[in-house]
């Protein structure tokens, strides 16, 4: 750890981190970087809030930070990124889940019940250090879920306008070794082997999402805005998003099938959400059922138009199935 803050030239990196496990892991994370760390600040919680931000920006011009470590999942990776983005500095990433953010340029932050995100390369993580060991004790249902949330970037990498051969090519690769692996690390949180080959499938997927996103990542941020989980919230509507998109997708459908090695991909989505410990509805999550026009008029004003275009009634149907 202090080898590669080293190689980044950082002399005071600040780690950041969730509060619990997540603070456990970042005092272990000062202990290695020994002189080279600022402190650890333990504020990060899921969709990175406003004035969570802020006060994460504050902290790290008191401590003279020179750079960040983002310690655990898309919490702590997300903070990271506010900071990185008002500050230019450099980030390195030690990731325990399997969201991917690690790899990608998108940020987001929410003030209200309002999501905000953009792309901006000083987000991007200069340096990701991979280690299958510190995830030997993540619940199945953290396990489950970010899972979901990496299958979902590769799902959407398929149908996306800004596709490529390789993207998709990395996209199939990754939903082929989730699909062997992750029900392995949901069942046995010490297998080893399948943590490691999901750390990978994280990586690819997260690569994946580089590209631009779709319906499935903008509806989420929309009900992320509204307080829902965020990594369950994209399993909860994937299998939805992926039902309607791939009317209109033969080549997504095709190459997802063959990924996932099943005629009927959206049945083994569905089945991936309804086996795993994680919550099966909208309704689970606490979305307010009230809230349905407001959030399909939201994705229906984002202009939707690959690989079809979504109308607010198309969007209140998706929701409405998945509550």
């Amino acid at each position: 750890m202090a080898a590669e803050a080293a190689h980044l030239g950082l002399e005071r990196a600040l780690v950041v981190a969730t509060s619990g496990s997540g603070a456990r892991l970042g005092a272990r994370i000062v202990k290695l970087l020994a002189a080279r760390a600022a402190g650890l600040h333990a504020e990060a919680v899921v969709h990175v809030p406003k004035a969570v931000a802020q006060a994460a920006i504050a902290a790290t011009q008191a401590a003279r930070a020179d750079g960040l470590v983002a310690a655990g999942g898309g919490a702590a990776i997300g903070l990271a990124k506010a900071i990185a983005l008002e500050t230019s500095l450099p980030i390195l990433a030690v990731p325990t889940t399997y969201s991917g953010s690690e790899t990608t340029p998108i940020w987001g932050t929410t003030e209200g019940d309002r999501k905000i995100t953009g792309r901006d390369q000083r987000v991007v993580p200069r340096t990701v250090l991979y280690d299958p060991d510190l995830t030997l004790g993540l619940p199945a249902a953290v396990t489950a879920a970010s899972g979901m949330n990496a299958i979902a970037h590769c799902v959407e990498g398929l149908w996306i306008r800004e596709r490529t051969p390789v993207t998709m090519a990395l996209a199939c690769e990754a939903l082929a070794r989730f699909t062997q692996y992750l029900p392995r690390a949901v069942a046995d949180g010490s297998d080893r082997d399948a943590r490691a080959e999901c750390l990978v499938a994280a990586w690819l997927a997260g690569t994946v999402l580089t590209g631009g996103t779709g319906l499935h990542h903008k509806l989420a941020h929309v009900l992320g805005g509204l307080g829902l989980p965020h990594a369950e919230t994209h399993a909860i509507i994937l299998p939805h998003v992926t039902r309607f998109n791939l009317a209109s997708a033969e080549d997504a459908r095709v190459r997802l099938a063959r990924a996932l090695a099943a005629d009927d991909p959206v049945l083994v989505l569905a089945g991936f959400v309804q086996g795993f410990p994680i919550p099966q509805r909208l309704r689970d999550v606490g979305f307010d059922q009230a809230r349905i026009p407001d959030v399909a008029a939201q994705a229906a004003a984002l202009g939707i138009k690959e690989p079809r275009s979504v109308s607010a009634e198309d969007a209140a149907a998706l929701l409405a199935a998945a509550y």
